[in-house]
C-alpha cells in the first residue's frame, strides 16, 4: 500500500517563521513582546512546574471564570486553546470540512489560509482597500465564515466598532470570527473590540496571550462565541492541549494588570519612534494600531538583508502576501538603538508606489 497526502494538500506553502537576529533585541521579525513576561507570571510558572505530573483542567476553569468576569459573559461561552491557532483550527474542521467557504481579506493571515485548505474548504480573499478591510465588499460573499483580522496582520490597521458591526449586520457568512490578537496596542481598545457583538449570535472573537502578555512560547489563546458554537467546538478539541504552566501564567497576567499597562505604554511610544526612523530615511509607513509598522519598500530585500548585516532581523512583506514592503515589530529600547544604527547613512530608496 502506498499512502498519498490529500492531493489539495500540494497548494500549502510551509508557514515560515521569522528569522532571528544575533540578538532578541534585534529580532523583529514575529512581533514578539519587547519586554516579556511579568515577574508575576515567572513565579506562577514556577509554581506550576510542582505539579507537572498531573494533567491540566481540560477546560481551564479557573482561567475561563477570570476571562467571564473580563468580558461580562458566560464562562461556556469560552473555549481556552494551545494558542489562537488551535482554535481557528477546530473552527475549520467543525464548520468547513469538505467544501465549507471563507471569505477573508487578501492577505489573510496565514493560518485562517492554511486551516482552510488543510479540511478541503475554499477560500475567497477580497484584497484591501486604502490598506484596511474591505468590509463592503466581504459582506456580499455568501460564506460559512468571515474572518476579520483587527487590527490587520501584517498591515496593522484598524476598523472601528461601528464598521465591524454593520458588517455583522450586512454580511452573507453564517460566523463572523473577529481576531483581536493586537487589540490591546490601538488607541482604544473600548472602540474597538466586537466583545459586544458575540450577544448578537452571529460574532465570534479571537484573543492571544501572545501578544500584550509576552506568552508567546507558552501558546495560550481564547474563543469567545456563541454556547452552540463552544459546545461544538469542545467535542473536537484534544482534551489537554493547554499545559499547566500556560493556564497559570495565563491567570497570573490576568490578575496583574499593570504589567499589561507598561507593555501598551512602551509598545505606543516606541512605534511611533519606529515610524520616524523610517520616514527620515525616505520610506512610507502606513499608519499602526499594532506592536508592529509596516514599511512601503520597493527594495525589499536589499533593505531586509542591509538591516540584517546590522544585528536586526524584520519580515519581508512578500512571505506575508504584501510584496514591496516589510514588516517592522516594535522593539525594547535597545532594539530602538540598534534599529537606529542600521537605518543611519544614506539609504537609497526606490520611488515609492501607493497600495
Amino acid at each position: 500500500m502506498t499512502l498519498a497526502a490529500r492531493p489539495w494538500l500540494e497548494q500549502i506553502a510551509p508557514y515560515r517563521p521569522g528569522r532571528h537576529a544575533a540578538s532578541a533585541d534585534g529580532s523583529l521579525a514575529s512581533n514578539e513582546s519587547a519586554i516579556g513576561a511579568s515577574p508575576s507570571i515567572i513565579a506562577a510558572v514556577t509554581a506550576a512546574a510542582q505539579r507537572s505530573q498531573f494533567y491540566p483542567d481540560p477546560l481551564a476553569d479557573e482561567l475561563r471564570s477570570e476571562l467571564a468576569a473580563l468580558h461580562g459573559v458566560d464562562p461556556d461561552q469560552i473555549l481556552v486553546g494551545n494558542g489562537s491557532d488551535e482554535l481557528i483550527f477546530l473552527l475549520a474542521l467543525a464548520y468547513l470540512t469538505g467544501g465549507g467557504h471563507v471569505v477573508c481579506a487578501d492577505p489573510a493571515y496565514r493560518i485562517d489560509e492554511i486551516s482552510t485548505v488543510v479540511v478541503g474548504g475554499r477560500l475567497t480573499q477580497v484584497p484591501l482597500k486604502d490598506w484596511t478591510h474591505d468590509l463592503q465588499t466581504m459582506a456580499t460573499v455568501e460564506a460559512d465564515i468571515a474572518y476579520v483580522v483587527n487590527p490587520h496582520n501584517p498591515t496593522g490597521t484598524v476598523r472601528s466598532h461601528a464598521d465591524i458591526e454593520q458588517f455583522a449586520r450586512e454580511s452573507r457568512a453564517g460566523l463572523i470570527v473577529v481576531d483581536e490578537a493586537y487589540i490591546d496596542f490601538t488607541d482604544d481598545p473600548a472602540a474597538r473590540t466586537a466583545m459586544d457583538l458575540v450577544a448578537t449570535g452571529r460574532v465570534a472573537v479571537l484573543r492571544t496571550f501572545s501578544k500584550v502578555h509576552g506568552l508567546a512560547g507558552l501558546r495560550v489563546g481564547y474563543l469567545v462565541a456563541p454556547l452552540e458554537v463552544i459546545a461544538t467546538l469542545r467535542k473536537i478539541r484534544a482534551p489537554f492541549s493547554v499545559g499547566v504552566l500556560a493556564q497559570s501564567a495565563a491567570v497570573a497576567a490576568l490578575r496583574h494588570p499593570e504589567h499589561r499597562d507598561a507593555v501598551v505604554g512602551h509598545t505606543v511610544r516606541v512605534r511611533t519612534e519606529v515610524a520616524g526612523l523610517f520616514e527620515r530615511a525616505g520610506y512610507e509607513v502606513v499608519e499602526s494600531q499594532a506592536n508592529f509598522v509596516l514599511v512601503v519598500a520597493p527594495d525589499e530585500q536589499d533593505l531586509v538583508e542591509r538591516l540584517y548585516t546590522h544585528g536586526v532581523s524584520v519580515r519581508p512583506g512578500s512571505s506575508l502576501g504584501l510584496p514591496g514592503t516589510v514588516r517592522v515589530s516594535v522593539p525594547s529600547d535597545r532594539g530602538l538603538e540598534l534599529l537606529d544604527h542600521a537605518l543611519a547613512g544614506d539609504l537609497h530608496v526606490p520611488a515609492l508606489s501607493g497600495r
